[in-house]
């Protein structure tokens, strides 16, 4: 009541003076009957504050939260003025909620996997630091260890880099899918050997298409770290790149152990390891994650299918194709 006063008080003095000025007039014009001007002056004053005072019931729930009494704003209030501006509060203040929660949980879930990812890369650096120590530094073991500390790294960083927002590190250009595959597989060689799986390229010549190359890389990076880990060995992966219906498709194709059908539907939550990356032991849970993430905002359909011992097949579909003239 005391806000709405000082928000209303010039506004009812304002009248009231008007009613008392007619009344000196009146006054000041011989009629002389000042116990009628009284009476009149002092209904006036009445039906002013009755005014007034139903003005503050229907608003009564706004002034409320905004003298601090309630920290939402309650619905009752039948002022068409109130309720239009707590709609609008309510919903920016929902909002802010929302965002305040999506901020906490993204901020947690980083926490939790800079703990699994540090974890892991104990094991790379414990092996080197024993080789050192006993002298044995095998350029393979060497080689197989500086790889998964440098997947480990770039996974942290492109985590990092989405959780600071996608748009500030996004440029879309024409690329050409072989070129992009090809540059992928090459980094990864020294896992294929480790794992004794052999690449098989099969991208259709002068395929185009509209991404940002570095977070293309980084997509099919993941997924094909996923299909070496989980192939056979002497098998191969095969990245086949065509157009079907009228769309650029690209398929990371696996010989492998294959997904257990209860694990398919929630590779790609955060965290989730799945039966065989426990049994591996090695697995953050993060990969897939974050492969669905990039590719959600590339605009690339990302969908796996998998049959346990048979093997996965990874399909990617592009939103724009561009054919250039070898096509």
């Amino acid at each position: 009541m005391r806000l709405y006063w000082k928000t209303h008080r010039l506004q009812f003095l304002l009248v009231f003076g008007v009613q008392l000025f007619i009344v000196l007039i009146l006054g000041l014009a011989k009629w002389e009957n000042w116990h009628l001007l009284s009476y009149l002056l002092f209904l006036g004053l009445v039906l002013l504050s009755g005014c007034f005072f139903i003005d503050y019931l229907r608003k009564r729930h706004w002034y409320d939260f905004l003298s601090g009494k309630t920290r939402t704003i309650l619905p009752g209030d039948t002022d068409s003025e109130s309720q239009i501006i707590s709609y609008k509060v309510n919903g920016l203040l929902q909002q802010q909620e929302d965002q305040l929660m999506q901020s906490t949980r993204a901020r947690e879930q980083q926490i939790t996997f800079m703990n699994l990812w540090t974890h892991q890369m104990k094991t790379p650096i414990s092996v080197l630091e024993m080789m050192a120590q006993e002298n044995k530094m095998d350029s393979v073991e060497v080689l197989k260890e500086t790889q998964r500390l440098k997947s480990g790294l770039n996974l942290a960083l492109n985590e990092a880099r989405l959780s600071d927002g996608f748009g500030g590190d996004f440029v879309l250009q024409q690329l050409s899918l072989a070129t992009i595959v090809n540059k992928t597989v090459n980094q990864q060689k020294n896992f294929f050997i480790q794992h004794q799986v052999f690449p098989e390229v099969r991208i259709q010549p002068g395929l185009q298409v509209i991404s940002d190359e570095k977070w293309l890389q980084f997509l099919i990076e993941q997924l094909l770290i996923n299909s070496i880990k989980y192939s056979l060995p002497q098998k191969s992966v095969l990245l086949e790149g065509a157009v079907y219906d009228g769309s650029v498709v690209l398929r990371i194709i696996d010989r492998g152990i294959g997904i257990p059908a209860g694990d398919l539907p929630r590779v790609k939550r955060p965290f989730f390891t799945g039966e065989n990356g426990r049994k591996q032991g090695e697995a953050t849970g993060m990969g897939l994650y974050l492969a669905d993430q990039v590719a959600s905002e590339l605009g690339i359909d990302f969908e796996i299918t998998s049959e346990v011992g048979i093997g996965t097949t990874v399909t990617l579909v592009f939103p724009d194709r561009i054919v250039d003239a070898a096509d």
